[in-house]
């Protein structure tokens, strides 16, 4: 009885170590994101969201692949904002001065490509790091926001209004992105293999230009988006090097 557990073990663990000198591998994965804004201005802070998307990997030489992904993509982050129009002469009222606490999420599609170097180590457990960069085009922008004010000026009567909207007007379609990361593949049967992934989402390039928390015309900061992001998957080997 043994013996067969033995032989059975040893039949999984070489089914696996065959599965990793496969040439080309595709995948899905899904998890969660972790976002913010730059901190060009104090006014910024953080979210989450959402990932999801396929992959393929092809092996260019025994420890290097490079990997292609198209994803469904949540960045974004909070920025507070403070009006008063009454600078410009109007009158004071609700919409004129406020304070306005907005988390922006950014539905995206992004398209990473990614270099990959797989440390070999021990038989069943071969962690790979990897580099590169990403496309994001940004299809929808959801603003949740909490805007805060004097209902009735002169009587000191606070209100506080909670609703969402679309912001697409206020942020960058297209953006690039600088990816750093790391993952490990696991044996979950004799075809499929477990990914635990999880990596870094640089903005390179600006979200939102120009943003001033006192909405000054002229003047403000370019707004980059990062996120750290956590993924599982389920990756299945299609072809073995001979």
């Amino acid at each position: 009885m043994a013996s067969a557990q033995k032989t059975k073990d040893t039949n999984k663990h070489s089914k696996f170590s065959d599965s990793l000198k496969n040439k080309l591998e595709v995948g899905i994965a899904a998890g969660l994101s972790l976002n913010h804004f730059t901190k060009g201005q104090p006014q910024t802070g953080s979210n989450t969201g959402y990932t999801a998307g396929i992959s393929v990997n092809y092996k260019l030489v025994k420890e290097i692949s490079l990997q292609l992904e198209v994803n469904s993509l949540q960045q974004g982050g909070s920025m507070i904002r403070f009006k008063d129009d009454t600078r410009f002469g109007l009158p004071e009222s609700f919409e004129t001065k406020n304070v306005k606490n907005s988390s922006y999420k950014l539905n995206s599609i992004e398209i990473p490509l990614l270099l990959n170097y797989t440390f070999k180590l021990k038989q069943l457990w071969k962690p790979s790091v990897y580099v590169g960069g990403s496309y994001a085009y940004t299809y929808n922008v959801n603003e949740r926001y909490q805007k805060t004010g004097d209902l009735l000026p002169g009587e000191d009567i606070i209100a506080t209004v909670n609703a969402s909207q679309n912001a697409g007007n206020l942020f960058n379609a297209s953006r690039f992105n600088l990816i750093v990361g790391a993952n490990l593949k696991l044996p979950l049967t004799s075809r499929f293999l477990l990914l635990i992934d999880m990596r870094y989402l640089n903005g390179l390039s600006s979200a939102r230009d120009k943003y001033s928390y006192m909405e000054k015309v002229g003047f403000g900061t370019n707004i980059r988006a990062n996120s750290f992001l956590t993924k599982l998957g389920i990756i299945m080997p299609l072809s073995t090097l001979k």
